[in-house]
């Protein structure tokens, strides 16, 4: 901790562009999530181009929402090394998800086909939940 009780708190240099094109650029993601979620549906075709593309949008959204949510929430003045186990967890986390979804985009069906057979399934291939709730009642 720098300076006693009684000193100013340090005034940072103004800059009109600090932290605006960070803002910028998670609008344009989070806007560019709407249709790249749509596109594949609505133009009938499930290209492996646009679910790579959709799986890395997922992925940076999502690392990005939790990075704001770890520094707006875990002061680093007050707990430096918790913020530090949260800044590794999320890199970790982020590593884990872009793999799973590598795996799952190049040795199974892919995101958009998979959101579309869970979709287009009956309610006999998802299994019935009925007799277990008649047994319970």
């Amino acid at each position: 901790m720098e300076g006693g009780v009684n000193d100013p708190a340090p005034v940072p240099e103004p800059s009109p562009t600090h932290g605006s094109y960070h803002w910028v650029f998670e609008r344009a993601m989070s806007a560019a999530l709407i249709p790249l979620t749509i596109a594949p549906f609505a133009a009938g075709t499930l290209n492996p181009v646009m679910d790579a593309i959709l799986c890395a949008g997922i992925i940076l959204h999502s690392h990005i929402g939790f990075q704001s949510v770890i520094i707006d929430y875990v002061p680093d003045k007050r707990l430096p090394k918790t913020r530090a186990t949260f800044w590794w967890a999320l890199r970790v986390a982020t590593v884990v998800v872009a793999v799973g979804f590598f795996e799952f985009e190049t040795n199974d069906v892919g995101l958009t086909e998979a959101i579309k057979r869970i979709w287009t399934a009956k309610r006999k291939e998802m299994g019935s939940v009925e007799p277990v709730l008649q047994g319970v009642a």
